[in-house]
Parts: structure tokens; sequence; C-alpha cells
């Protein structure tokens, strides 16, 4: 059973200590062996981090010796723990993927060149507010904030009013 929390024992130190298991010695062969092909380097640290664990060295240590936030290092043993040495190949994992389709900003950035008169709508300029009401209301998008809204106008170079509007 891994232990991954231990309680702080009074007056001890702030951080508690995770524990992982270390690397066999068939596994350890296997990433000596695949640190000697062209690796990207998320890949490449992943594998240090699991031949150093091997060698004792705590995930701090590990941290330090790579440049890397102790985050990362224990992510990346927890990541090992579960997967095992498939955990070094996968992917790097990017963030959210995006939101929005690249026709729908294109869309966004049309309509924001387009005065509202021409649409029908009361007004002569485009407000971020007014414009993201529009496009939610005509089910362009499901939602957009408005800060979101006024940094895609801005990335387009868009010429409209709410680009510059607060």
């Amino acid at each position: 059973m891994v232990k991954w929390w231990n309680p702080i024992p009074a007056g001890g130190s702030a951080l508690a200590r995770a524990t992982t298991r270390k690397p066999r010695s068939d596994q350890l062969r296997k990433l000596h062996h695949l640190l000697e092909t062209p690796l990207q380097p998320w890949q490449r640290r992943r594998a240090e981090t699991l031949v150093l664990r091997a060698t004792g060295v705590c995930a701090a240590d590990i941290a330090r010796l790579l440049g890397v936030h102790v985050h990362t290092t224990s992510a990346d043993l927890h990541t090992f723990q579960q997967q095992g040495l498939d955990s070094v190949r996968q992917p790097r994992r990017t963030g959210a993927p995006a939101g929005l389709s690249r026709a729908q900003v294109r869309t966004i950035w049309r309509l924001a060149k387009t005065p509202p008169y021409d649409l029908g709508l009361p007004y002569g300029r485009w407000s971020l507010a007014k414009l993201r009401a529009y496009l939610v209301h005509q089910h362009i998008l499901p939602t957009i904030s408005r800060e979101h809204l006024r940094r895609l106008l801005k990335k387009g170079a868009s010429s409209c009013a709410a680009c510059s509007a607060n």
C-alpha cells in the first residue's frame, strides 16, 4: 500500500512526505536504454526522475537537481506509480482544449467589423457587452466572457469600438 500523506507530527516539518515505489531492476535497465534514444525534453525529465528515484533520492532533491518544481517531480512519480514505464512515453498535457473553433473565431471577427444597424439592431457601434449578448442570443457561442471576447478581438486586430472597450 502506498502512503501519500503522513500526518505532520507535533513540532515536525510543514511539508508532509509522499512515498512512492522505486523502479525495479528490469525497469531501470529499460530506463537506461530509453535515455540513450532521442526523447522529447519532458520524456527525458520523466526518465531521469525515475532513475534518480531508483537511487534513493527524494522528490525535493530530484526537483532541485532537474531544475523543476517539486510538484512536477511528485506528479511524475505518482504517474509512474499508477502506469509504470508507460508514464515516460505519454504525451505532455497541454491544458484545456480550445473552446472556440476557427469558424467561430472568424464569425466573431466578421461580426465585430459589421455595424450593428446592418444586422437590424438599434445602435451604431458594438460594445463588448452588446457583441457578447448578440453572439449568445444568435447561438454562435453558448457563452463567452467579456474579457475573453476582448482578447479575441484584440488578437484579430478588429477596428470595432468594442476592441478598445473595457
